[in-house]
């Protein structure tokens, strides 16, 4: 009954009780009653269970000696008590209801209820209460016999309790998890495989079942090896999932010994497919940038915090002289370079590792060709951790010796040049001094002269236009680069030149055919192009002062 070994019931004979009840028995009937009697007392106090006899109000006729060990009394104690008085009190009015009906309705049943125990405590009985009847069929009594089954019932619970955490961890892992029996048929599987794998029916079935024939042949195998090996493996498997896409398994199986039975197999598996194509993909990444800095002919290295190459490319032999297996490995120091180069170097590693941001520098930090000094461009990038502290650097050291050379021979060229030109400058200013003084000299006499010969007014306006012309000819000063830079327009050049000679609107009107309104809007545009609108700046003044 409910997994425990039936009980025993010991019946008290029915003759027995027609002994007790008839007072006229004779002295063989009374040997045979006593014989009877001790009988039935000696099976009953050598039994390992509770015994007792009561009438139907509860009220104790017979205790064997565990019931008197159980409650702490004595059997005087006892004969004549209603056990009821041993309930503990809350449960004491559902086991009185129950009993009654029993006494009502008299049969063989079992029940389980607490009991008050010797030291106090409550203990758990199950009881198998059989009636007792005389030979016309009255009920005369019961006997019990009853068995402690706190610790079973608490073990129950906590198998319950334990079973009940195992399948909430399960359903609240992120792995497929399951558990097989000795033929690889499945007794367990948890809510992430039956998400995934659609195994909510698998129970009871084995991979071939469950999974295409050539996946299930490897996995019974592997299953097999498992079971018989008794050893956990770690293997990594290509299986098809609900959805009909193959996943990637990292799937570690164990041996589940049982005392007395065949092994199971559990296992746990991790969906790592896409860790593995992240790893392929790496891979392929790192072989593209292995492929590019082995052709680079910059000098491409690694160094790690103890200051030694990890990695260094094929660039190596012809920037250092030394080929990759003799720097990697081993220290900066073997490049053997000046110590003066060894410290610039380990500064700026040190400030990349410190500040963990890319640097850029340009210095003599290793020796080039013939063994002096070369320049190098060195650009140096942190590499991080998982947790971001930097553990090593990337360097790229590109010789730029020559350019900085070729850099060098242009600044020289450069200065050159600017000599050359200055003393351009100054022949062209002495040929201009030299043109304006011959102007002075040889021109302005005779314009002078034809001035007073008695011309007329536009005459004379001709003879100052001729003047002005010549002026303009023979004069290449830094006026005339200051008007083409002010973009002036024909008409407005033309005009500047008469503003120049002192001309008045009227008069630089007349000689351009313009009136003097019109002239006026010209020199407002003028001193605007020259950036002397809104200054207290003469226009005739400042461009005197651009000669």
């Amino acid at each position: 009954m409910d997994g425990l070994t039936t009980l025993r019931v010991i019946r008290r004979p029915r003759a027995l009780n027609k002994f007790i009840a008839d007072n006229s028995l004779g002295r063989e009937d009374e040997q045979r009653r006593k014989s009877y009697e001790k009988r039935y007392r000696v099976m009953a106090e050598h039994q390992a269970d509770v015994v007792c006899c009561w009438l139907p109000d509860t009220t104790l006729t017979f205790v064997n000696e565990a019931y008197c060990r159980l409650t702490g009394k004595s059997e005087t104690e006892l004969l004549g008590r209603p056990w009821l008085s041993l309930i503990p009190p809350d449960a004491r009015e559902e086991v009185r209801v129950f009993y009654e009906a029993l006494a009502a309705a008299p049969r063989v049943c079992l029940y389980e209820h607490e009991v008050t125990g010797a030291d106090g405590r409550t203990v758990l009985m199950q009881w198998i209460d059989a009636p007792i009847f005389d030979e016309a069929g009255d009920l005369l009594e019961f006997q019990s016999t009853g068995r402690d089954i706190t610790a079973h019932r608490k073990a129950l619970m906590d198998l319950q309790d334990s079973e009940e955490r195992f399948r909430t961890f399960m359903s609240h892992l992120p792995a497929l998890a399951f558990i097989k029996d000795e033929r690889s048929r499945v007794l367990f599987t948890n809510r992430a495989m039956n998400e995934l794998m659609g195994s909510e029916n698998w129970v009871g079935r084995d991979a071939l079942q469950n999974l295409p024939e050539e996946v299930a042949a490897k996995i019974l195998e592997q299953d097999r090896q498992v079971i018989e090996g008794g050893k956990p493996v770690l293997i990594e498997e290509a299986i098809p999932v609900k959805s009909g896409e193959t996943r990637i398994f990292e799937t570690r199986k164990f041996p589940i010994g049982r005392e007395g039975k065949p092994p199971l197999l559990g296992a746990i598996a991790l969906d790592v497919t896409e860790k593995r194509r992240a790893e392929e993909a790496l891979l392929a990444s790192e072989e593209r940038y292995r492929l590019l800095a082995e052709a680079s002919r910059d000098f491409i290295f690694v160094l790690d915090r103890d200051d030694r190459f990890v990695y260094v490319n094929s660039a190596s032999e012809n920037v250092t002289g030394k080929k990759p297996a003799e720097l990697i490995g081993r220290k900066r120091a073997s490049l053997d370079v000046p110590p003066e180069m060894l410290a610039r170097q380990k500064e700026a590693n040190e400030t990349v590792f410190a500040g963990g941001e890319p640097l850029s520098v340009e210095g003599q930090f290793l020796m080039g060709k013939g063994g002096r000094p070369a320049w190098h461009n060195v650009t140096l990038v942190p590499l991080k951790n998982g947790s971001g502290e930097v553990h090593a650097l990337l360097g790229v050291a590109r010789d730029v010796t020559e350019s900085r050379e070729r850099a060098q021979r242009l600044e020289e060229a450069n200065v050159a040049l600017k000599v050359l030109l200055r003393h351009r400058e100054e022949d062209r200013r002495e040929l201009e001094e030299r043109f304006l003084t011959n102007f002075r000299k040889l021109i302005m006499p005779s314009l002078e002269k034809l001035r007073k010969t008695g011309l007329t007014p536009r005459q004379a306006a001709y003879v100052d236009v001729v003047e002005m012309n010549v002026r303009k000819v023979f004069s290449a000063s830094g006026a005339a680069a200051g008007l083409v830079q002010a973009s002036l327009t024909p008409i407005e050049t033309r005009i500047v030149a008469f503003i120049r000679e002192d001309k008045t609107n009227k008069e630089i009107g007349s000689l351009l055919n313009l009136s003097p309104r019109t002239v006026e809007y010209y020199r407002d545009r003028i001193r605007k192009k020259l950036g002397l609108k809104g200054k207290n700046v003469s226009l005739r003044s400042y461009l005197y002062s651009l000669s």
